[in-house]
């Protein structure tokens, strides 16, 4: 099992991360292209753009008013109700918040954006396997984006599905993944869980090799060094065990 401590860090690291957009939640990046939307009317279109002019000014309910007009001329437009729901965040309004990502997923189910964003409101209520789902599907859409496989692996160690998070972080370890460090100690807990002490600690290695004196490593360090006089325990133990040789 993992300890309460380890699950409020591990939580709130989840949390962070899905808040990857001014602290809330994810919007639509610009290279994220809605099949749906690849038709849309250029009114929509003009909407969309004048709301996301008024998000950089953080004019949340103008930005509100302009993408529902944006789906109400386009209801199949992924990326405004997407960018509706980062909207009702800033603006506290969880239960829209919560429709509008839905219907994100509803008017196009290969949408990554929208289904991270709602494993960010599963975190929050601790429903890591829903969350593990919604970022499964995220995977899914989009196999080879590192920081959602992270974020998956993550899940999946809350979830306690310790074998599938190890592969998760080697999937994203096989892939540039600068700023994903804590996929190496996301994979060392992990490999703790599947009584792998020496490949846990190979991987609190790769951690600080790559983040060396950022915020959690010194908790690594700690953990790498409890790890070690496990290990180094363990060894004395196995020879002490070992019969004598006969003479």
């Amino acid at each position: 099992m993992i300890s309460w401590r380890l699950l409020i860090f591990l939580t709130l690291f989840l949390l962070l991360s899905l808040h990857s957009w001014g602290g809330d939640i994810e919007r639509t990046a610009t290279s994220t292209v809605a099949v749906a939307d690849l038709n849309l009317p250029s009114k929509a279109r003009k909407e969309y753009h004048q709301a996301s002019a008024a998000i950089q000014k953080e004019e949340w309910t103008k930005a509100k008013e302009l993408l529902i007009r944006a789906v109400a001329i386009y209801p199949n437009y992924a990326a405004a109700y997407n960018d509706l729901g980062a909207v009702y965040a800033r603006l506290g309004d969880a239960i829209h918040e919560r429709e509008a990502l839905r219907q994100a997923v509803l008017v196009d189910d290969h949408f990554a954006p929208a289904y991270v964003n709602l494993a960010k409101l599963s975190v929050a209520d601790h429903n890591f396997p829903e969350a593990e789902r919604l970022l499964s599907s995220a995977v899914a859409v989009e196999p080879t984006n590192p920081q959602n496989l992270m974020l998956l692996a993550n899940a999946e160690l809350l979830a306690g599905h310790f074998a599938a998070a190890i592969t998760h972080c080697r999937k994203v370890h096989a892939l540039p993944h600068a700023g994903q460090a804590l996929a190496h100690y996301i994979a060392a807990r992990a490999l703790q869980h599947e009584n792998e002490p020496a490949a846990a600690l190979a991987e609190f290695q790769n951690f600080l090799e790559e983040e060396p004196a950022g915020p959690d490593s010194e908790t690594a360090r700690r953990e790498m060094a409890a790890l070690e006089n496990t290990l180094a325990g363990r060894v004395t133990a196995e020879e002490s065990a070992a019969p004598l040789p006969s003479h």
